[in-house]
């Protein structure tokens, strides 16, 4: 890693996610020799530290995507630091990084607001509403948000974001976000009307009255995907009002609602978009990486 950061002073991108034996020594050398990174994805790699983030804001301010999945090693002053070294960044991925709190997120927000399009917290466990109300109050252009796995948001947050983003956000992934109800759902669909891919699976409160709403408002929404697995409020009478206002489906996630099989939605006489994949079992799960994609 040495040798290619000392050989390549003019390298832009970077993907060496899963290389599980990647270390701080290398990427800094990396970081510190190439100047014009904009990309660097280094998903899984579980060793990197707060070390390679203070090089990169020293030396690569213009990076603009950057993927640190599962590294766990990454803190709040790693990331912290990076915000205000690298100023432009369009992607930030820190899925499972369980020390990422809300004084990190905070901190991003503020430091990259003009730029940030989209931010991925999946299971970080210590994000909250203060996070939420942070992009809220300084990122107006976020078009994909990930939040699946953040326990402590509730509607509060949720409506906030859905407000300040309500013309740019086109993806919102909140599944096992357990204090979410139909409110939150209802100020989803009724400001972000460019949404296309919303994951509400296993918000057990969720009862799809939100959709009741849309089919008063006469509003057709653009949703492709929308995932409600395990929602258990969830009935067939539900099911119908998505149908009737979401006719540009082509991915539907009804796997484990207990109120909702295949042979239900047929005796209900539900018409489906023609080309719209319907999950009810799992037997779809091949489409799963195409529909994540979305997220």
């Amino acid at each position: 890693m040495r040798t290619l950061g000392n050989g390549l002073p003019t390298l832009q991108s970077l993907d060496v996610s899963q290389c599980r034996k990647i270390t701080d020594k290398g990427m800094v050398a990396i970081a510190l020799g190439c100047s014009n990174m904009r990309k660097l994805h280094l998903s899984g790699c579980k060793s990197v530290t707060d070390e390679l983030l203070k090089a990169l804001a020293k030396s690569c301010s213009r990076l603009e995507d950057l993927g640190l999945s599962g590294c766990n090693n990454i803190t709040n002053t790693g990331i912290s630091t990076l915000a205000d070294g690298c100023r432009y960044i369009k992607f930030l991925d820190v899925s499972k990084c369980s020390k990422i709190s809300d004084v990190g997120v905070s901190k991003v927000a503020e430091a990259t607001s003009s730029s940030l399009k989209i931010l991925k917290l999946l299971d970080c466990s210590k994000v909250s509403d203060k996070s939420i109300f942070s992009l809220a109050g300084f990122c107006h252009n976020l078009e994909t948000i990930v939040i699946g796995g953040c326990r402590d948001i509730s509607d509060e947050s949720i409506t906030s974001i859905s407000l300040a983003c309500s013309k740019s956000l086109r993806s919102l992934r909140m599944d096992w976000c357990l204090n979410i109800t139909d409110l939150s759902l209802n100020s989803v669909l009724s400001n972000c009307r460019h949404l296309v891919a919303l994951d509400i699976s296993c918000c057990d409160k969720i009862t799809g009255s939100a959709f009741l709403a849309q089919e008063v408002s006469g509003f057709e929404l653009r949703l492709k995907v929308l995932k409600m697995s395990s929602c258990m409020r969830l009935s067939v009478a539900s099911v119908g009002l998505v149908l009737r206002s979401c006719k540009y489906l082509v991915y539907l996630d009804l796997r484990s609602c207990p109120q909702i099989t295949r042979q239900s939605c047929e005796q209900a006489g539900l018409l489906f978009p023609e080309c719209c994949k319907t999950n009810y079992d799992g037997s779809l799960s091949l489409s799963e990486p195409m529909v994540d994609n979305f997220f």
